[in-house]
């Protein structure tokens, strides 16, 4: 009885945590793809397409960090089914500086969550990532 306890509570587990390994001075894109995994329990986020899609429909918690490069700026929103929920801003008043936030939002099952570029340019990461998104169901 316990066994097929656990593995039901396995199957409802969504998490992710990606980052970008590099630096991009002049980006300038519209949706930030954050192509290193972490983690990805559930396969929800794309590593192509920068998205996480939810498999079921629940209260979901997203978490977006990005660091500025050099004495650039740059704002992130973190993005549901097209609509711009909450913002980062990233300053360009000293080098590398870091922006975040965090929404709980609620999605149906097929929504979709993105982070996506408003205003400015560049970002800051390394081989071990600093600009990252993470997501995961309550």
């Amino acid at each position: 009885m316990i066994l097929v306890v656990l593995i039901v509570a396995k199957e409802t587990q969504k998490g992710f945590t990606v980052g970008v390994t590099s630096i991009n001075g002049g980006w300038s894109g519209s949706i930030l793809i954050f192509p290193h995994v972490v983690t990805n329990i559930g396969n929800g986020y794309n590593p192509t397409t920068g998205k996480f899609t939810a498999s079921k429909k629940g209260a979901y918690v997203f978490f977006v960090t990005v660091n500025t490069d050099s004495n650039n700026y740059i704002y992130l929103d973190i993005v549901h089914n097209g609509a711009s929920k909450v913002r980062t801003m990233s300053h360009n008043s000293a080098s590398y500086m870091t922006g975040t936030n965090m929404a709980v939002l609620e999605l149906s099952k097929g929504g979709t969550v993105w982070v996506s570029r408003n205003n400015g340019q560049s970002y800051y990461s390394h081989s071990v990532p600093i600009t990252t998104f993470s997501g995961f169901l309550l």
